[in-house]
């Protein structure tokens, strides 16, 4: 067995082991009858934690303006949740981010529950960095080319 080909070997081992990623949990449904299996209605979406809260600045008949300031990641055609933080949060509406211009979120209002109003805020979560794009692939990456050319040496050495 050639010595490149054996480090090649452990070089797709090395960064088989470190690009592993999860998928995404199913919804889980909600059983209301004995005989009747239904999903959870929209006000009771789960909205992660970890979800950034905006203020709302104004409100026309179909849309809500908020200022997303540092956060740059807000973009066209996100889909954000409007709660009321008076109500332990409760779903009110959700948004369709419609255009982002001058550190101004404008958002059309796609279903509501209650009216939408200045008192409630908006929650977006970031969007997830693709798996090729993250730092920790890459430092896998790099520490299998590592453990690959260390073994491959110790192997070729014996």
């Amino acid at each position: 067995m050639s010595r490149s080909l054996r480090f090649s070997g452990w070089l797709l081992l090395g960064t088989g082991m470190t690009a592993c990623h999860h998928a995404p949990p199913a919804p889980v449904p909600v059983v209301a009858d004995s005989a009747a299996v239904t999903t959870p209605p929209a006000q009771f979406t789960r909205i992660p934690r970890n979800a950034s809260r905006f203020e709302i600045d104004a409100v026309d008949d179909s849309t809500a303006r908020f200022k997303p300031r540092e956060a740059l990641w807000v973009q066209q055609g996100m889909t954000a949740y409007v709660v009321d933080p008076m109500n332990r949060d409760v779903m009110v509406a959700r948004l369709r981010i419609v255009s982002v211009w001058n550190e101004m979120a404008v958002g059309v209002v796609m279903s509501q529950t209650t009216r939408v109003t200045t008192q409630h805020v908006v929650l977006l979560t970031e969007p997830k960095v693709p798996w090729w794009k993250s730092q920790r692939f890459w430092m896998g990456t790099v520490l299998g080319v590592f453990v690959g050319a260390a073994a491959a040496s110790v192997i070729s050495a014996q």
